[in-house]
């Protein structure tokens, strides 16, 4: 009896799927599938097969070929710009990574298979610096690389070699890029030429020790392992021609590309050799019509049907073709371009992997030729495009480290956008809802995001802890909560590395709870006005900032207006749009406000004043008019977030602003008005209410304000030191550590206090990440906050360290730091310092705090907490005891977030 076809088909396909050798395809991915744009292929066979389903029963060997799998789908993912799948795959695939990279370290391997087990571990390792890379963050991706190099010459993986260093050097050039980026934003002079050129001899080298031909085309019978070397060796070379280029030796970098596209031509990489006729075509002399065209047409078939190829290069052909007509045709081809990318990017998967660079490429070519056009040839969409751009693209990235992109070039279009609004502002009162409602769409919108799209997380430790200088004694005066020291070159190292991986596990988390959205309120900036209509006495003052310039590729028709901060009062019901400022003046003024730290720990009265004369004066008229002001908003944007705004002094006067009127800040006026922030101001105490001190002190950092805090001691619990008037006395006390930290927040407290010291990392690209003592073992990172403490009752947190505060601003308008971390967590009203504070003002301030909120109860079972007023009149007492302003300042430590 036979059987019947299906049996027989399904006979057929399971002896396909056992003869097929896994690891020699994926031996073989890189020059057989990936080279030819054939991946898809690959990867169908290896599903077939069922490599990415645990088998226990196979072993470490097994865990090699599901982590080589891996490989081959993140190259794809990659390839196709879609990097969420990347990042997915990453994850998925990490804990076998980890382990093959652990077994290889300890000289493991399963018998006979260290190569393959070592070749995969190297790939996968490259394939995740490359989405890194992909997505601007260096450091990940050097990190990454050298891992990737590093497992390849301990075990003899040679053939894999060339790539993998050409894609280091570039990634550490890169980084030192962001590294070096000079205080107005442009880069210093580096050389990427040397490095590239070295690199590419250090493999001509191994190729002349491994007996590998580069002077003869490969061809399709050429060995495997050598294949493979010339496709990194083809790297490489593209790599110096890029350099060559960019420093305009194009004649040298032709040569390299030519050399490149020889042996791509010889390996059938099609990947490559459009790569190298993109480069040909930007460095060819005369005219370079032929060379797009043959790049638009590589792959096509006689019938016209695409084939396998690159298909952004692709796109660059029909964009540069478009773009050099310079007419109206060639204006009609970026339009039919521009519409094409809008379609790819339906939908958040797509849009998450939209190449965010090549669309604001494409669209300044367009405004650069529209403008070109006469003026009743023009089309009027110019600008709509732009902002049409940025608010899709910012609807779907749901992927932080993206947001490096957004910052670079989607924000620069609102912040043109808003300009533009304050140009033509007519100053009444729907004119200017209009133009605050675009600045609330254009900043804080990450937070919005994570506040609208998931509770707050509460992971495990993490796996390392962070280094850090041993502090000598009064390293920053008697009495101060200081920076710590500094670290050597070594620990800074290892500090940014670890930071890194904090960095990477937060993205990892909101990777796997991805974020929606959080919908723009177009009637933000009427509920800012009803909310001062309702709360008499009541002021908010938004600064925010417009114009600067572009990117050189996105200038079109319309000069922008100059870098500025822009202010609008609300006051009564009624907006009013300030006179704008240079923002270079406030960017000095931050750095002026940095420097008084520096040297002497606290910013200085002149700098004070300075911050007054420049930031608050010019809204203090609108501020005082009608009735009394009870309650000042301040909402900073950018480096205001970095100036003590709190101690701003009148010239003449010595009391600071906080000492004048009842005063907090804000983060945004969505997070003030929509998200309820507001009604942090009062607070409903209930006796059962509990505080929760976190304790890293010595003799500079007493944690002192613990100890006059009133609280009944059974609604005290403690992680570290006890002040000793309260020794034996508490009995919720833990160690200062992750398992004493988590403690205190299992009780969910409704305050939380911080007291210990606190210091700084400068990261890539100037910015920095400001760092909590954990005891002795360990750093708080903004990212910890966020992913290990969770705290839904909170009324008021308040970090007790120097520098706390710093950290905020970012260049995508979003804030960052701690304040963004506890805001995440559920925290209320938070209390930052924003330099060196003073251990005796700060025990003083605190302990006012906890003081007047037991104290609000007055022998009842509940009672209301003004902390913006508690703390008002504290600082108007504290001030009272000086008559010198440098002392005033002193004593106001806190800046109040609402």
């Amino acid at each position: 009896m036979t059987d019947d076809p299906s049996r027989q088909q399904d006979r057929a396909v399971t002896d396909f799927v056992d003869s097929l050798d896994v690891e020699d395809l994926i031996l073989r991915y890189d020059v057989d599938f990936d080279a030819p744009m054939r991946q898809a292929t690959a990867i169908g066979l290896l599903r077939l097969a069922g490599v990415h389903t645990p088998d226990p029963s196979s072993g470490l060997r097994g865990i090699a070929r599901r982590l080589g799998a891996y490989w081959c789908e993140m190259v794809l993912a990659d390839v196709a710009y879609e990097p969420l799948t990347a990042l997915r795959l990453i994850e998925a695939s990490r804990p076998d990574a980890e382990r093959l990279l652990a077994d290889l370290a300890a000289g493991g391997g399963p018998t006979g298979s260290e190569a393959f087990t070592a070749y995969v571990v190297a790939r996968w390792y490259d394939g995740v610096g490359r989405v890194r890379y992909r997505l601007g963050s260096y450091t990940a991706a050097r990190i990454a690389f050298g891992t990737a190099v590093g497992v390849a010459a301990d075990h003899g993986v040679w053939w894999a070699r060339p790539d993998l260093i050409s894609n280091h050097v570039r990634a550490r050039f890169e980084e030192q890029g962001q590294a070096s980026r000079r205080d107005d934003g442009r880069r210093a002079e580096r050389d990427f030429v040397g490095p590239m050129e070295r690199a590419r001899d250090d493999i001509a080298a191994l190729a002349a020790a491994r007996g590998v031909d580069l002077e003869s085309a490969p061809t399709a019978s050429s060995p495997a392992r050598h294949r493979e070397f010339l496709r990194g060796w083809s790297n490489a070379l593209h790599n110096v021609a890029t350099a060559l280029r960019q420093e305009g030796r194009t004649e040298e970098s032709l040569q390299q590309s030519r050399a490149s596209g020889a042996v791509s031509e010889g390996l059938g990489d099609i990947y490559r050799k459009a790569q190298s006729l993109l480069n040909e075509a930007l460095c060819e002399p005369g005219d370079p019509t032929h060379l797009f065209e043959e790049l638009r047409d590589l792959g096509i078939g006689p019938d016209g049907r695409p084939g396998p190829g690159w298909p952004r290069g692709r796109r660059i052909a029909r964009q540069q073709l478009a773009a050099r007509r310079g007419d109206a045709q060639g204006l009609a081809g970026l339009a039919e371009l521009l519409d094409d990318l809008e379609r790819d990017a339906a939908g958040p998967e797509r849009r998450s992997g939209l190449d965010v660079d090549f669309y604001a490429y494409t669209l300044g070519l367009y405004s650069r030729t529209a403008a070109g056009l006469p003026a009743d040839g023009r089309p009027g969409d110019v600008v709509d495009r732009w902002v049409h751009m940025a608010r899709s693209v910012r609807e779907a990235i749901a992927l932080p480290v993206y947001k490096r992109t957004y910052s670079r070039l989607m924000r620069p279009v609102f912040l043109r956008a808003i300009g533009r609004r304050v140009t033509e502002c007519d100053h009444r009162q729907r004119s200017l809802e209009g133009l605050l409602s675009l600045v609330e769409e254009s900043s804080g919108r990450e937070l919005l995001d994570m506040l609208a799209s998931s509770s707050p997380p509460a992971l495990g430790p993490p796996s390392s802890a962070l280094p850090g200088p041993v502090r000598p004694a009064g390293a920053d005066g008697p009495g101060r909560r200081s920076t710590l020291g500094s670290m050597d070159d070594a620990e800074a190292e290892e500090a940014k590395r670890l930071l890194q991986e904090r960095e990477e596990q937060y993205e990892q988390y909101f990777l796997g709870h991805p974020l929606s959205s959080a919908t723009h309120d177009e009637d933000i900036a009427h509920q800012l006005v009803q909310y001062t209509l309702n709360h008499p006495g009541s002021c908010v003052v938004r600064y925010f900032r417009y114009g600067g310039p572009l990117d050189p590729r996105m200038d079109g028709e319309e000069a922008p207006e100059p870098d500025s901060l822009g202010v609008m009062v609300c006051k009564e019901g009624i907006l009013t749009l300030g006179r704008p400022l240079p923002y270079p003046e406030v960017a000095a003024l931050a750095a002026r406000v940095l420097a008084d730290i520096q040297a002497r720990f606290v910013p200085q009265p002149d700098t004070c004043r300075s911050i007054w004369e420049l930031l608050v004066a010019p809204v203090w008229a609108h501020a005082t008019r009608g009735e009394a002001l009870t309650h000042l908003t301040l909402i900073p944007t950018d480096d205001l977030f970095a100036i003590p705004l709190h101690v701003a002094t009148e010239p003449g006067g010595l009391d600071p602003l906080a000492a004048r009127v009842p005063l907090s800040h804000s983060v945004s006026v969505a997070a003030f008005v929509s998200r309820g922030r507001h009604l942090l101001k009062k607070q409903l105490m209930e006796e059962d209410d509990d505080l929760a001190a976190l304790m890293s002190t010595d003799e500079a950092a007493t944690g002192g304000e613990i100890a006059a805090s009133g609280w009944p001691v059974d609604r005290v619990h403690v992680a570290g030191r006890v002040p000793a008037v309260l020794a034996d006395r508490i009995a919720g006390t833990h160690r200062a550590d992750w398992e004493g930290l988590a403690e205190l927040v299992s009780v969910e407290p409704e305050f939380f206090v911080y007291a210990g010291h606190g210091t700084y990392v400068e990261r890539d690209g100037g910015s920095g990440d400001p760092l909590l003592y954990l005891g002795s073992a360990d750093r708080l990172t903004q990212y910890d906050l966020a992913l290990r403490v969770a705290l839904p009752r909170n009324k008021l947190t308040v970090l007790g360290a120097c520098l706390a505060g710093q950290g905020m601003r970012s260049e995508g308008g979003d804030v960052l730091g701690f304040m963004r971390s506890l805001i995440i967590s559920g925290a209320g009203a938070i209390g930052v310092p924003l330099w060196s504070v003073s251990d005796g003002a700060m025990v003083s301030t605190v302990s006012a705090l906890l003081r007047e909120s037991r104290a609000a109860l007055d022998g009842s079972a509940t009672g209301v907490f003004d902390v913006v007023q508690t703390l008002h009149d504290h600082y108007r007492r504290a001030v009272g005891t000086y008559t010198q302003l440098a002392g005033r300042i002193d004593e106001m430590p806190l800046a109040l977030y609402l």
